[in-house]
């Protein structure tokens, strides 16, 4: 690593860039939504469901501004696969036949957790790669004991 940049910055740094802001995208719509959803309401919904939302965000934020350098990546690679698990289990729930039909979301909805399904699923692979291509040339450059 020299002057904070990571080795192999074509390829590597591109991928982390578009993941970091990817991240940011995510976790401020992922905020807005939540908000607005909620907001909409009488009541907000049960408070488990609406807090890990907040907490992905803020992981994802966490994720953005740590990769600033080029380090910290597992950071963000592990607040894409809380987001990705998520934001999984919240798209089939809505898919499975045998959910009453007023506890489906509506199609808008569906379609937007699937929308950030995909964007977490290419953040997460985007992100590993970039940390498997820094982490193997961090290796070759590493002096041999």
């Amino acid at each position: 690593m020299r002057d904070g940049h990571l080795p192999g910055r074509s390829v590597s740094g591109a991928l982390l860039g578009a993941a970091r802001y990817l991240a940011l995208a995510l976790a401020v719509s992922l905020a807005v939504a939540e908000t607005l959803i909620n907001e909409s309401r009488p009541e907000w919904q049960y408070a488990p469901l609406w807090i890990i939302d907040f907490a992905i965000s803020a992981g994802l934020l966490a994720g953005f501004w740590l990769t600033r350098r080029g380090r910290w990546i597992p950071v963000l690679m592990a607040a894409y696969a809380l987001a990705l698990g998520v934001f999984y289990l919240a798209f089939f729930s809505h898919l499975d036949p045998e959910l009453p039909e007023e506890l489906r979301g509506s199609g808008l909805i569906v379609y937007l957790i699937g929308l950030a399904l995909a964007a977490s699923a290419a953040g997460l692979a985007g992100s590993t790669a970039a940390w498997v291509r820094a982490e193997t040339t961090r290796s070759k450059l590493a002096p041999e004991p």
